[in-house]
């Protein structure tokens, strides 16, 4: 009797100490997941300890953090920036660049906010390589200065914050308003120009084509009277009346006369 006594006051004390024991471990125990496009940086009680890859992590003991980076491209886009061209005009002009993080923990450490300080690299770029055009070179280059946007601020970037810069572009070029109606001037006296060319060519080309007809009448009376006839007949049919004027070089005249 006195040993069941015993064994049951030893399980009454053994099975809430096992409980404890049992909540002390599973609290000291943290289950952290990385996805695939995901960076898990483990630190203990603040010091870095190791790089998690993708998959779940069982993590013993306290005072562990993880800090989760995606690792997919993302998009920073620059807002508006005034600058001042090479001949003193104003411009506003927005990029838009494609970036992923290559070193986690570089990027972790580096700054506070590594976005912003890109943000800024960039706005700095587009002032040195922009502002040392003039307007008419940009306006006709806007689409070409991605490459040299990303040659300023690639190496810095990954150098510094662990950040790839795969692309920069010029997203938007905005003109002031004054700027605007001098362009507008420009491409309509331009066009009108292109217009004017097209004409003389026309010109030009219809001039060749009588002068060519001509030296064939005149090498070929018999083929002019042919043409001339022709003329009279479509003029018949078409009920201009009685009377018909019709122009005839002088050279040719006999020709007709001949008719």
């Amino acid at each position: 009797m006195i040993e069941i006594i015993t064994a049951i006051i030893i399980l009454v004390i053994a099975i809430p100490a096992a409980f404890t024991a049992f909540r002390l471990i599973n609290e000291s125990v943290e289950s952290v997941t990385v996805w695939d496009y995901q960076t898990g940086l483990h630190f203990r009680h603040g010091r870095f300890v190791e790089t998690l890859d993708a998959g779940k992590h069982r993590l013993w003991g306290r005072g562990h953090t993880v800090f989760l980076y995606d690792a997919r491209i993302t998009e920073l886009v620059v807002a508006s920036q005034e600058v001042i061209t090479a001949d003193s005009a104003t411009l506003k002009l927005s990029a838009v660049a494609q970036w992923k993080i290559a070193d986690a923990l570089k990027y972790h450490e580096a700054a506070q906010d590594p976005n912003q300080a890109l943000y800024t690299r960039i706005q700095l770029a587009l002032r040195q390589v922009i502002g040392g055009l003039e307007l008419d070179a940009i306006v006709e280059r806007k689409t070409t200065f991605g490459d040299a946007l990303l040659e300023r601020v690639r190496d810095t970037a990954l150098n510094d914050f662990g950040m790839k810069v795969e692309a920069i572009d010029i997203r938007d070029l905005m003109l002031g308003s004054d700027l605007k109606g001098v362009y507008a001037g420009v491409l309509h006296a331009r066009k009108e120009a292109q217009a004017k060319q097209e004409r003389a060519r026309g010109d030009a080309a219809a001039l060749r084509t009588l002068a060519n007809a001509a030296r064939v009448f005149e090498n070929n009376p018999e083929l002019f009277r042919l043409q001339y006839l022709e003329t009279l007949k479509q003029a018949g049919t078409a009920g201009y009346g009685n009377q018909l004027i019709i122009g005839v070089p002088e050279e040719l005249l006999g020709a007709v006369k001949k008719s």
